[in-house]
C-alpha cells in the first residue's frame, strides 16, 4: 500500500511541476518551415508483482509544419502529456512495451504517434521525436 501511494505522489509531482512547458525552435527547409515543440520529459514508473523495479524518463518534442501548428501543439501541451503518460503507464506496467526489460522504442514511438494524431485531428500533421530515452534500475 505504501509504493502505491509514493508512485502515485511521483507521478502527481510531475504533473505539477512541468505545467507542460514548450518551446519551439525553426528549421526552413523547401516547403516552408519545420517546428519543433519540446515537452516537459516523462518519468514513468515500471512496476511488477514487487514494486517498482525501472524508472523511464521519454524526452518528447514534435515536429509540425509552421508556427501556427506549434502553437496549436503549445496549447494542447497538457493533455498530450495526460494522455502519453496514462497510455504508457499502462502498456509499460503489462509489460508489452518491454522485450527482455529493454523498452521497444519503435512500439512506444508509434503510440505516442497515435496518440498525437487522435488529440490534435487530421488538420495538423506531427511526427513524434524521442530525444531520450533511458531506462534506471532501482
Amino acid at each position: 500500500m505504501h509504493i502505491k501511494r509514493v508512485i502515485l505522489a511521483v507521478i502527481a509531482g510531475f504533473f505539477i511541476a512541468g505545467n507542460a512547458y514548450a518551446s519551439s525552435s525553426e528549421e526552413k527547409s523547401s516547403e516552408g518551415s519545420v517546428e519543433y515543440v519540446k515537452l516537459d520529459p516523462l518519468i514513468l514508473p515500471i512496476i511488477d508483482q514487487d514494486g517498482v523495479y525501472q524508472v523511464l524518463s521519454l524526452a518528447v518534442v514534435i515536429e509540425v509544419n509552421g508556427v501556427n501548428d506549434a502553437d496549436k501543439i503549445k496549447a494542447k501541451a497538457p493533455r498530450l502529456k495526460d494522455a502519453y503518460i496514462q497510455d504508457m503507464y499502462g502498456i509499460l506496467n503489462e509489460n508489452a512495451a518491454l522485450k527482455g526489460g529493454v523498452v521497444q522504442v519503435r512500439m512506444i514511438k508509434k503510440r505516442l504517434n497515435q496518440i498525437t494524431k487522435r488529440i490534435m485531428g487530421d488538420d495538423i500533421e506531427t511526427e513524434v521525436l524521442l530525444q531520450v530515452v533511458q531506462q534506471r534500475p532501482i
